[in-house]
């Protein structure tokens, strides 16, 4: 499952909001009219400042009632959406059992390619199953976390048909009131309308990293053993350190999902700072001897990038472009276009289609590869004297139309380090 398919199941849900006041939320005057084009209450300050010059109004009252009866359309869809996709429970169970099949058949593979370099490559192969472990638990989790949310938006679209109910019986009361609480409604009925809309999109598997697992393990059965250690015999499950990160990005609970969300424009005759900060976030864990492989997964994203950063890059300040000083080495995608950065030197890549990234540290060697995970082609080697601990960092920034997210994927099971892990 990609990130895209079941970022959204990471991040803390929102309860139905409050109800704001009838007053205007600008200035703080008693709203009169409707604003259609832009669906806000409006005070008499707000229809005389000509923020709202040409726009098309409406009194509270039939904006009200227009707004109850597109309401009730929608509740009326979500209705018949959700009797479609009633048994969430059942389908979950249904998709648990294939992804059981899905990873039984993959480790029988890799163990039967194993087999032919028993001696050599043991710790390797046990290596390669713990990797295994961890996808499928991770898949596990995504579908219990659907099976929960099934079970929480039912509740919900009770909750909304009552709200919608005793709406319908105060309309003429407090007009004003009414509008702001379908407000409120409409977010909740969106909610509940992305869950359904997303819900088959979750409980599809994306194999390919077990086919690449697979692929990668033959290659080396058709080699020989000058190739061994491959970087996942050095992988770590690193998180997302939530202290660092720029106020436009977001993680999730786990701190394994990262979004940029936005800041909120601010009131007209503010001056925005958006453009002063960088998107930048660290890992909390940092790297002072030793090799260490992480994998990231970007599919989808056309402005990214990945690297590591000194701890004399940190001191200086988080709001620094990647790879723009002798600090820190980055490979960034930017619109499409992939480069290797170091010291505000550019290096173009050739190969620009990733779903998942591979970064491999080995500071002995002075070593940074960054390699197209699926492919398992190296996209670029930085050769460097490490002086001092290395974070991994990160930076993603907007991208019209879509959701701006990127993945650190779970390469060891939970509550297991990599050296309880070599069996």
């Amino acid at each position: 499952m990609s990130a895209e398919e079941n970022i959204s199941s990471q991040f803390s849900s929102q309860a139905i909001p409050s109800v704001p006041s009838t007053t205007c939320d600008i200035h703080g005057s008693s709203v009169v009219l409707y604003c259609k084009d832009c669906g806000v209450t409006l005070c008499d300050t707000c229809l005389t400042d000509g923020s709202h010059h040409n726009h098309s109004y409406s009194t509270l009252k039939d904006a009200c009632q227009e707004q109850i009866e597109r309401v009730l359309q929608r509740v009326k869809k979500m209705k018949s959406s959700l009797l479609k996709q009633s048994d969430i429970r059942a389908q979950v169970d249904k998709a648990k059992k294939d992804i059981e099949e899905m990873f039984s058949q993959t480790k029988e593979t890799v163990a039967d390619l194993y087999q032919e370099l028993r001696e050599l490559m043991d710790q390797n192969m046990q290596q390669a199953f713990l990797l295994i472990q961890a996808q499928k638990e991770s898949m596990m989790q995504g579908m219990d976390q659907l099976a929960l949310e099934g079970e929480k938006c039912q509740e919900k679209t009770k909750h909304i048909t009552q709200a919608v109910e005793k709406l319908k019986r105060k309309q003429d009361a407090d007009s004003g009131l009414s509008l702001s609480e379908i407000k409120a409604l409409d977010t909740s009925i969106e909610a509940v309308e992305d869950f359904h809309r997303n819900a088959g999109k979750r409980m599809r598997f994306d194999n390919k990293r077990l086919k690449a697992l697979e692929n990668s393990v033959s290659t080396i059965v058709q080699r020989n053993k000058d190739m061994l250690p491959r970087p996942w015999e050095f992988a770590e499950n690193i998180t997302f350190d939530e202290k660092t990160a720029d106020k436009n990005l977001e993680t999730s609970e786990d701190k394994t999902q990262l979004r940029y969300v936005p800041s909120r424009c601010p009131p007209v005759g503010k001056k925005s700072k958006e453009a002063e900060t960088v998107p930048n976030i660290l890992a909390s864990q940092s790297f002072s001897q030793g090799s260490h492989y992480w994998e990231v997964e970007v599919k989808g994203r056309k402005n990214w990038t990945v690297g590591v950063v000194d701890k004399g890059w940190v001191k200086k300040g988080m709001n620094q472009a990647l790879g723009q000083d002798k600090l820190s080495w980055a490979l960034q995608m930017d619109a499409g276009s992939l480069v290797a950065l170091h010291n505000d030197d550019i290096t173009m890549v050739r190969e620009a289609e990733i779903e998942v990234l591979g970064v491999f540290l080995d500071l002995s060697k002075g070593w940074l590869q960054f390699y197209n995970v699926h492919s398992g082609s190296v996209l670029h080697t930085f050769v460097a004297k490490f002086k001092n601990s290395l974070y991994p960092a990160f930076s993603i920034e907007a991208e019209k139309g879509d959701v701006h997210q990127m993945r650190i994927c779970a390469l060891m099971p939970q509550n297991l380090s990599r050296d309880l892990g070599k069996l």
